[in-house]
C-alpha cells in the first residue's frame, strides 16, 4: 500500500494528465507547422512548374531565376 493519501495521489494524477495533454498539443502544433511548410513548398514548386510551362509554350525558358 502506498503512503500517499488517495486525495494527493488523485491530484498528482490529474496534474500528470494535464501535463501530458499540454505536451500532446505542443507536438501536434509542431506537426501542423511542418505540414504547412511542406504544403507551401509544394505550392512554390507547382507555381514554378506553371511558369516554366508557360515560358516553354511561348518558345523560351528563363533559367536565370
Amino acid at each position: 500500500m502506498s503512503s500517499i493519501p488517495p486525495a494527493v495521489s488523485a491530484a498528482l494524477s490529474v496534474q500528470q494528465q494535464s501535463t501530458a495533454a499540454k505536451i500532446n498539443v505542443a507536438v501536434m502544433a509542431k506537426q501542423l507547422d511542418a505540414q504547412r511548410q511542406a504544403g507551401d513548398a509544394i505550392n512554390q514548386i507547382l507555381e514554378s512548374t506553371v511558369q516554366a510551362s508557360k515560358q516553354i509554350a511561348a518558345g523560351h525558358l528563363d533559367v536565370k531565376a
